[in-house]
């Protein structure tokens, strides 16, 4: 905990007045030895929270910036959200989950548990789950570069794997990326239906996913009105975020 105490200490004090800091001067300012600061601002200039300007001088690194655009982003995201997914619980009973991903993780950004009484908990969604294991997560692989998906496929495709094919899943992400929505179980699950449709930002950038999870047996009874009401819901945050849909 002292050190997670420094480690907020030495990056209060780098300001837009004074963004350059020596090891001495942030040794001082958390009251600790200049070799003990050393390993400490090494570090986390290992991680990207910091960056070596020159011996013994830091600035702040490209991880607060990334930090900084993730919060921003997840803020005006979650404001637009938020409104529609209410009056989304209100009318329909639901468990509804908006996701972003960080790092081929899911962030949960907002989640209200539905309220009918067979109901799917709200932490059927989240960051234990991996990417390829529920409908939000495909749909955000979905979106990613062709490089980026090499580089995750690398690590998630072997014999034995939760990828058998390649091929196969970058031709079933090409489809879910082209509809813009995807459907099926969570992590294998065969009483949960996971509804998910794209939210996409005023440049028509993939930003979000938001999804609504209900009993399978429900589900079953009006598959195409799920389906609409999940898509639409998502039209209208990718409106309230300044998208226009083609004509």
């Amino acid at each position: 905990m002292k050190t997670i105490r420094k480690i907020g200490t030495v990056l209060r004090q780098f300001t837009a007045t004074q963004p350059e800091h020596s090891t001495t001067d942030l040794s001082r300012a958390i009251g600790n030895s200049t070799s003990g600061t050393h390993d400490l601002v090494d570090g986390l200039a290992g991680i990207g929270l910091l960056s070596k300007v020159e011996r013994g001088r830091y600035r702040l690194g490209p991880l607060v910036a990334t930090l900084y655009r993730a919060l921003d982003d997840s803020s005006a995201l979650a404001e637009a959200a938020r409104p529609v997914m209410q009056m989304l619980a209100a009318d329909h009973g639901e468990t509804l989950h908006l996701t972003m991903h960080d790092q081929g993780r899911l962030l949960l950004v907002e989640a209200i548990e539905g309220k009918r009484p067979l109901r799917v908990a709200r932490d059927v969604i989240g960051p234990h789950l991996a990417l390829y294991q529920a409908p939000p997560g495909l749909l955000h692989l979905a979106g990613f570069s062709h490089a980026r998906l090499e580089e995750w496929l690398d690590s998630h495709s072997r014999p034995g794997g939760p990828i058998a094919s390649r091929s196969r899943f970058r031709s079933d992400l090409t489809a879910l990326s082209d509809e813009g929505f995807a459907l099926g179980p969570v992590s294998g699950d065969d009483d949960i239906v996971c509804l998910a449709a794209q939210v996409r930002d005023h440049t028509g950038r993939p930003v979000a996913v938001l999804s609504m999870a209900a009993p399978t047996s429900r589900h079953s009874r009006q598959p195409r009105a799920f389906r609409n009401i999940t898509g639409e819901a998502a039209d209208r945050i990718s409106a309230r975020l300044g998208y226009r849909k083609p004509a």
